[in-house]
């Protein structure tokens, strides 16, 4: 009769072992630093926002948000590493100028109603990209799927432009909280301290909308605060997501992703300046 061989115990290395490879930092992920190109991206796009709105006229402030289209489509694609990068970038700047065309065709409540046509216009063109660029086809599922986030990061921006205003207009609020809130990322993008970005941002976002609001209207308000805090809390959300793709750490890449995080608290706004709070 013959008896097995005792089983070896563990030590400890060998205990953490898996939880040092899990930890393990892929040498293609960006090292967390501050990124100014995004923080300025973010800064300009909110703050040209907040002057459109500021004026008024809503020409100026559909020009606003297709331009900021327009940037999202040339550094999108890039940024979510299409498999064709130019034809990417090609469809969503085909939806950023069909947004355009439906908004400004639509100058009374309701300022979408022609939105999804436009918005049709982009899934149209991203599903007809690959039948015409075969290299479109090699890696499909992930071309469609970043150029499908690209186009409702558009059409969020195009919700901008119908806000109901609380007096000051809820995007010349927000527009100024926002640059406030991309500014902290200077001094929170930090290894010790990202883990305290976004309710650092949340919470500066807030306050500098209610000081925004103060000096505006001489009143102080919830809904000021309410699009802030969650203003802030989307656009920096986005930001820290992007911030791990290699795309980041060029001009493009950068710029879009600032952009983008400000064009995607379109449908918040649009909530937030219906509800019923004053």
């Amino acid at each position: 009769m013959t008896s097995s061989a005792p089983s070896e115990q563990p030590t400890r290395a060998s205990r953490h072992a898996p939880g040092e490879r899990a930890r393990t930092v892929d040498p293609a992920t960006p090292a967390i630093r501050p990124r100014p190109l995004v923080v300025a991206g973010a800064v300009v796009a909110a703050l040209a926002l907040a002057g459109a709105a500021a004026s008024g006229e809503r020409v100026i402030e559909v020009i606003t948000v297709v331009l900021g289209g327009l940037v999202v489509a040339v550094g999108w694609p890039r940024l979510v590493r299409s498999p064709t990068p130019v034809g990417s970038s090609a469809v969503l700047a085909v939806t950023a100028l069909a947004l355009g065309g439906a908004l400004l065709a639509q100058d009374s409540e309701p300022f979408l109603e022609q939105v999804p046509a436009a918005v049709a216009v982009g899934i149209i063109a991203m599903c007809l990209h690959p039948l015409v660029q075969a290299s479109a086809r090699a890696d499909l599922a992930r071309g469609l799927a970043g150029t499908a986030l690209g186009v409702v990061i558009i059409a969020c921006g195009g919700v901008l432009t119908s806000t109901v205003p609380h007096g000051s207009s809820p995007v010349v609020v927000a527009g100024i909280a926002l640059a406030v809130a991309a500014l902290v990322d200077l001094l929170t993008e930090r290894p010790r301290s990202a883990a305290w970005m976004v309710p650092t941002g949340m919470l500066v976002g807030g306050i500098a909308a209610l000081l925004a609001h103060w000096l505006i209207d001489g009143e102080s308000a919830p809904w000021a605060a309410l699009v802030g805090v969650v203003g802030a809390g989307a656009a920096l959300s986005l930001r820290r997501a992007t911030s791990q793709q290699p795309a980041i750490d060029g001009v493009p890449g950068a710029v879009a992703a600032g952009v983008a995080s400000v064009l995607l608290v379109g449908p918040l706004l649009h909530l937030v300046s219906r509800l019923p709070v004053s």
